[in-house]
């Protein structure tokens, strides 16, 4: 899996140039304004992004201030690049929040070396505050399991000569609890390895109508238990470059997010279809809607505001989504209203028709 880097130039010749430099060696995306580089880096999320200062509409200064009041963007390395030379441009750009900053004309080696440092860094701080969002989490959504196998483990010690009928009951309290941990333990632990680049995912060649309609058997005794229609229209005839057991495993939880937001009897509508040499899966759900506040950090697995719903773990599987989909060249998007539910939608590269 590539790091991605996103170039932003008003001059067709440095994008050229610097696509040639690290494009062998980074997923590279272009934008030729600053305005354009905000709208772009909601969605491609870069790791690093190469930002020239003077550009027509909002300058590289401004763009660069923008980018860091992104939370989403929270550890984006930014170089600044510019013709400015003198110590006050460069203080201006690091005022603005930038990480470094090269004059023109560069040299490309340093460049290079740059790149890679920035991009270490990066990595290094995503995992800092993984771990600490780690620990915040398991202090804070182990305490409903643990107690559910201390409270029936405890009353299992204090009678002994409890009926084996009660008895049962308790263990399969403890049982529960115990299963809760250890998916809460698995989730954690494979989100921990995608985003530190340690995950190996294992790609084939495979028809979407394969992946969907495993995903569809596996939620189908979860939306049978609550009454939930699960209908899968205009399914598009495409194959795809995929892991498949972890691009079923995408599907899957947003199939399972829909399942717990939807209202009894409700209906969940899964679409697919494709776009030039895209490939788009939609999953739309009848429920409440998200919180529009939340919204812009739906895939930041420590943040989500409902208590009840973030300990079912379905945060971390959000997240896990998104890593999924990054490394499959894909991305995901979220649209969610009080009237008509939500709509999460996949976009993959189709391998061919």
């Amino acid at each position: 899996m590539y790091d991605r880097i996103l170039i932003v130039d008003d001059h067709p010749d440095n994008l050229e140039i610097l696509e040639d430099v690290l494009g062998d060696d980074y997923e590279i995306s272009t934008a030729a304004s600053g305005e354009e580089a905000l709208e772009l880096a909601e969605t491609f999320r870069p790791a690093l992004i190469l930002l020239d200062i003077m550009m027509p509409g909002i300058d590289g200064y401004e763009t660069c201030r923008r980018l860091r009041a992104t939370p989403s963007l929270r550890h984006t390395k930014i170089m600044m690049i510019s013709a400015k030379a003198m110590v006050t441009e460069r203080l201006q750009g690091y005022e603005a929040g930038a990480d470094d900053y090269m004059t023109k004309p560069f040299d490309l080696e340093e460049l290079r070396e740059k790149v890679q440092v920035y991009l270490r860094l990066r990595s290094l701080e995503e995992l800092d505050a993984l771990k600490s969002d780690v620990l915040s989490l398991l202090s804070h959504e182990t305490a409903t399991p643990l107690n559910g196998l201390l409270g029936p483990i405890q009353i299992l010690r204090d009678d002994p000569e409890m009926e084996l009928a009660e008895r049962i009951q308790l263990l399969d309290l403890v049982y529960d609890s115990a299963m809760r941990l250890h998916m809460l333990y698995n989730k954690v632990c494979k989100l921990s390895a995608m985003r530190a680049g340690q995950w190996r995912f294992m790609k084939e060649s495979v028809t979407l109508e394969e992946i969907i309609q495993a995903a569809l058997s596996t939620v189908a005794p979860q939306a049978n238990k609550h009454q939930i229609e699960v209908k899968c229209v205009d399914t598009a005839h495409c194959t795809v470059e995929v892991d498949t057991f972890r691009m079923q495993e995408a599907i899957v939880a947003l199939l399972d997010n829909a399942i717990q937001v939807s209202p009894a009897a409700g209906c969940i509508t899964v679409h697919t279809w494709q776009e030039a040499n895209r490939i788009r899966i939609s999953v739309h759900d009848q429920g409440p809607g998200i919180d529009p506040d939340y919204l812009p950090h739906i895939f930041e697995p420590f943040v989500n505001p409902d208590v009840g719903h973030h300990a079912s773990g379905q945060g971390i599987s959000l997240a896990m989504t998104h890593e999924i989909l990054k490394a499959h060249n894909g991305n995901i998007e979220v649209d969610s209203a009080p009237e008509t539910g939500t709509a999460f939608t996949l976009s993959l590269p189709c391998v061919s028709s």
